[in-house]
Parts: C-alpha cells; structure tokens; sequence
C-alpha cells in the first residue's frame, strides 16, 4: 500500500496540473496516449514506433504486413485512450466497446455479473490506481487471461472515471488525428509501466506482477511531471508569438489549430483555415522558422508537419 500511496501522489500532482491548463492537458494526453498504445502492441508481441503509427497514413506505401498488424493493434488502443467513456455510467457500452477495440476477433465473455463488479468496484475504490487495478482483474478472470489488452484499457477507463469522464468518440480516424484533443482524464499508463526501463510481463492476478506494475507506474508518473516543464515552455512561446502578431497575419489561427491538431498538412491547413495553398505552406514555414513545427515525413511522403512536443516523439 506504500508503493500505491506515493504513485497515487504522483497520479494527484499530475493530475492537478493538467486540470490547470487544458492545452497542456490535451497535449500530455496526445504524447503519453501515442507511448501507450505502442507499449501495449509492443506487451503483445507487435512491434511499433510512435513514427511508424502517426506517420502511417502520409506514406506512399503502407508497408509489411507484420508492421501494418502491429499499426492496427495500436491505432485501436490509441482509439480506446483518447476517449475512454463513461465506464461508471454507461459500463455495458464501454466495456464491450474497449473488448471490440482490443480483443480482435474474441468473442466478448463479460456478463451481466461482471459489469456490476466493475461498477461496485469503481464506487467502493480508495483511489484510481486500486480501482483500476479492481476492474482489470474482474476483466482478466472474465476473459481468463486471454485479452490483457482489454484489461490494460479498463485499468485506464476506470482511471478516467474516477477522475472525470467523457463521451465516446463518434466516426473513425487515422491514428494521426487521435492525438487531437483528447478527450480523457486518466494519467496512467501500465503498458508503458512494464516496456519502459526493462520489459515485464502483465498480470493483475499475481502479486509479484502488481508490484512491478505500481513500481513501473510511479516511474512512468515521475516521467510525466518531468515532461510539463518542457510542454509549458513551448506553449508559453507558442502564446507569446500568437499575441504578437499582427492584426492580418493569420498565425494566431494557425497556432489555434496547431493547439487542436497537433499533426498536420498543408492541405488540412488550406481547408481549415480557408487559406491559400501558398498561404498555408508561408504559415507553415514561419511557424517552422520559430520552432513551433517541425517536418516529420522523409521528402519521397506526403509531406506532414507535427509540434514540436510530438515531433520530438516521432524521431525517438
């Protein structure tokens, strides 16, 4: 309970600094969600950068089958993260929603009886880590062990849940615009608790498992109150430029969807902001000149420009 105590006041401090700016929020969120889902394709075997899963969709060829699996796994985890949904209030939905995201072609085994654990278990939890530990086991003994991504998603909806909670996404995206605005409040991340620092396997059912899991999990918190400073510092710059800016200039726009869309085209900037495609790549090029973008696809690509956060994450 010690180890749970100091990654919850991690959790907490996190947690209240994304509440105070939601810029940052949503790009910590953006960043951290894109480290899970590869982390979570990478627990199951499947191989994937964060490069290789935003950067997918503005190649000339999608590439080997192997990596288009893996790109898939983790596109829909990455689905799962960015709006996890209402586990408390809407559980059937969500459950069977993360299980379709997760879980391939399994069939879903949770029962009336197990959603009532998850909603017992999400109202008697003191605190969102053990809650989210709860529900992953009722999913894990469900499942028999045999969906572990679906229970890393239930340990980050009910996550969401205990600290706030969101709507569904509607339609389908690209992994490039599921950075967009997240619309979650959770701020763990267990995959990434197990691949960063060394690989460990994932178990809510073992105890040597659970340790190593909330060890992992207070670093990869640590990690996350390490990375604001850096966010703060490049949104400070991003609001200094867009107040100085003249009164036609349309950089101010340009930085307000950058704030939305983290990733980016020119033809994206021509169609939102009804500009030119010679205004768009001008914009495009200051922005670069201030270190706000910078070009994350090789020149033989559609051409794609990311913030600076993610590119940074992009080339590794």
């Amino acid at each position: 309970m010690k180890a749970v105590f100091r990654a919850e006041i991690c959790a907490a401090r996190l947690e209240g600094a994304l509440r105070a700016d939601a810029d940052l929020a949503a790009y910590w969120r953006g960043v951290a969600g894109v480290q899970e889902a590869c982390a979570s394709a990478w627990l199951e075997d499947l191989s994937i950068r964060p490069d290789q899963l935003l950067c997918r969709d503005f190649r000339d060829r999608v590439g080997d089958p192997d990596r288009d699996r893996a790109a898939a796994s983790a596109s829909a985890i990455l689905r799962g993260l960015h709006a996890p949904g209402d586990l408390l209030s809407e559980t059937e939905a969500v459950l069977a929603r993360l299980w379709s995201l997760a879980a391939g072609p399994l069939a879903e085994p949770l029962q009336g009886c197990d959603r009532d654990a998850v909603r017992a278990a999400l109202r008697e939890a003191e605190s969102p880590i053990l809650g989210g530990l709860a529900v992953a086991r009722i999913v894990a003994e469900a499942s028999r062990g045999q969906a572990p991504a679906v229970e890393r998603l239930a340990f980050v909806a009910a996550d969401h849940a205990l600290r706030g909670s969101g709507r569904f996404m509607l339609g389908e995206a690209p992994p490039h615009e599921l950075v967009a605005a997240p619309r979650g409040r959770w701020v763990v991340q267990p995959a990434l608790a197990l691949v960063d620092n060394g690989f460990r396997l994932w178990s809510v059912t073992r105890e040597d498992r659970i340790e190593e899991l909330i060890t992992g999990l207070t670093r990869s918190l640590e990690r996350g109150l390490g990375s604001l400073p850096v966010l703060r510092r490049w949104l400070e710059e991003l609001r200094r430029i867009r107040a100085a800016a003249h009164g036609a200039s349309r950089m101010p726009d340009f930085l307000d969807l950058l704030l939305v869309r983290p990733i980016l085209s020119a033809p994206t900037v021509v169609e939102r902001l009804q500009v030119t495609p010679r205004g768009a790549q001008k914009l495009i090029e200051q922005a670069a000149s201030h270190g706000m973008i910078a070009n994350v696809t090789p020149r033989q690509t559609y051409r794609a420009w990311a913030a600076a956060p993610f590119a940074r994450l992009l080339r590794g």
